[in-house]
């Protein structure tokens, strides 16, 4: 029985999707990748497609200790250190998760202010806490530990425990008995092997983990309905946050999804080739590594082959075979999500919830001969943002080209659901125990007569990437890799020494070599490093202020 919607009740549906680069159907312009759910929930039903969204670090667990926290990952420290990644991710890690002195989360948040929250499915990172706390796998899959456990107070989180596996004990990751892509390689459950990137499963979508997901999402909306949350009987709203893990690697979906298409039509990158001008060793540093962890991928990535190489991009076969499986790991996905926005309306929630759609960040394949994610390149750090959000103003509706940060997430959702909004924080640091955020709020571009614009001129998103020297071959120093993305089609990144330990900042004093300026007027495709061409210093000049102004203490 669905619940009478009540305008009062400002709901709040979050879904996350890992890796969900914004190259896909009608939404953002890429008609071959099939998502016809997503396209038909946000784009046709009067919601806002962000063409100009960007992550602060392109990487699952920094983004997001960063958009759910509001601090940029030189605030967080999550991220920055360039040592073993995922124990490395845990957005509470500062201050060493303890309970008094932690960030306030934007679920935490919600939950503090009279929120029935609930959630299921890859929110924060899973497991990225085991510093802090002891894992324990058990025989299912532990997601608690990376979570924050004070924001949760209706119903126990959804977590990837709970899933029904459709065999038992350990298998190889490269057996037929694989589903989904929850825990990934080298866990427990696989052996600790890492198998296949891709395979077509014959398992249904509900024996899928992303499958099992969906469902809880469904059922906790119908118990939301059932016990008068978030509609006329009570005037307590909910906020529901679901995150789903296609279409991060392995790209294991239904046979189905890959016979959406075929591999000898599938397109190529426009720009298979690193940068000219572009540095080897701030190429080594990004997500190649990932892709090439899995056993399918050996031969084609092999270096000391000469098949592939800083200047020798993968086969157009290879090539085209991977793009698929991401295709299809899309299409899967799209499928899930339109199931849970299809029982929001069946429960009589549309009208009186604030949906938000994200990505954490975005998703190569095979531009700039790059793979996965770990750059600062435009297709690295632009993400999936979608909105809808009843009564919004037809201006802002379709694909909407503001540019905004994932940073200003959190004090959006707050000004949009009409709650007392945080304080900006001081200075480029404060501590966690201050209660701040360093995005501002775009509500206005939603409702511009209720909202003042506090970002309305925001030209500028600003992002990073760590480069240690281990994976920087002839780097001497570890740098971080500052990035800024223009709204007039520019982008400048600069390298500096980074302390990784202490400061958590750059030294901006010193001179590690030339960054990179890409124009993406003359060339959208990132072919050419412009950096050292003299007609555009001025705007080297121009960004690199505005780099200092953002990220050095001393300037």
């Amino acid at each position: 029985m669905a619940v009478a919607a009540d305008a009062a009740a400002n709901n709040f549906l979050l879904i996350a999707v890992d890796d969900l680069r914004p190259l896909f159907g009608r939404s953002y312009g890429m008609e071959e990748v099939l998502t016809p759910n997503v396209d038909r929930h946000f784009l046709d039903r009067n919601g806002s497609v962000m063409q100009s969204s960007y992550v602060q670090i392109a990487v699952c667990g920094p983004s997001r200790a960063s958009i759910l926290t509001g601090r940029r990952p030189d605030s967080t420290h999550v991220g920055v250190q360039g040592g073993d990644m995922v124990n490395e991710w845990c957005w509470c890690q500062r201050s060493g998760c303890k309970k008094d002195e932690m960030f306030i989360t934007l679920p935490t948040y919600l939950a503090e202010h009279g929120y029935a929250t609930a959630g299921t499915g890859k929110i924060f990172h899973p497991d990225a806490c085991t510093r802090m706390h002891a894992p324990d796998y058990g025989s299912y899959v532990s997601h608690k530990v990376g979570d924050d456990d004070r924001a949760w107070n209706y119903g126990s989180y959804g977590v990837e425990g709970e899933l029904v596996k459709p065999y038992a004990g350990p298998v190889e990751q490269n057996s037929e008995e694989q589903f989904g892509s929850y825990p990934g390689p080298l866990f427990p459950i696989f052996n600790f092997t890492t198998g296949l990137s891709w395979m077509k499963s014959d398992l249904p979508d509900d024996a899928q983990p992303d499958g099992q997901l969906a469902n809880d999402a469904i059922e906790r909306l119908a118990n939301f309905s059932e016990g008068g949350i978030g509609g006329s009987e009570d005037n307590r709203p909910f906020f529901l946050a679901v995150g789903f893990h296609k279409p991060h690697l392995p790209h294991i979906v239904p046979r189905k999804y890959f016979d959406l298409y075929e591999t000898d039509n599938v397109s190529l990158p426009p720009n298979p080739n690193v940068p000219v001008d572009f540095l080897e060793e701030n190429w080594h540093a990004n997500g190649n590594v990932e892709i090439m962890s899995y056993k399918n991928n050996d031969a084609a990535f092999n270096r000391s082959s000469g098949l592939f190489g800083f200047h020798k991009p993968v086969s157009d076969d290879k090539a085209r075979e991977l793009r698929h499986a991401y295709f299809a790991a899309t299409s899967f996905i799209d499928v899930q999500i339109g199931k849970v926005m299809d029982a929001l309306d069946e429960y009589g929630f549309a009208n009186n919830t604030v949906v938000a759609l994200w990505s954490d960040h975005g998703w190569h394949l095979g531009d700039t001969n790059s793979w996965c994610k770990m750059t600062n390149f435009e297709t690295g750090t632009r993400n999936t943002l979608m909105w809808r959000v009843p009564g919004q103003t037809p201006t802002s509706q379709g694909r909407n080209s503001r540019l905004v940060e994932m940073l200003d997430f959190f004090p959006t959702v707050v000004d949009l659901l009409e709650l007392p909004a945080m304080n900006k924080c001081e200075g480029i640091d404060q501590p966690p125990t201050v209660a701040c955020l360093q995005g501002d709020s775009y509500a206005d571009e939603f409702f511009p007569n209720k909202f003042g614009k506090s970002n309305a001129n925001k030209t500028l998103a600003f992002s990073q990437w760590a480069y240690p020297t281990w994976q920087s071959p002839g780097a001497s120093v570890f740098r971080m890799g500052y990035t800024v993305r223009s709204s007039d089609g520019y982008r400048y990144t600069k390298y500096v020494p980074y302390d990784d330990n202490v400061t958590f900042s750059g030294n901006w004093t010193a001179d590690v070599g030339p960054g990179e300026l890409y124009d993406y007027n003359e060339d959208p495709h990132e072919t050419t490093n412009f950096v050292n061409n003299p007609s555009y210093a001025p705007l080297v000049e121009r960004f690199e202020a505005a780099l200092r102004k953002q990220y050095d203490p001393q300037s």
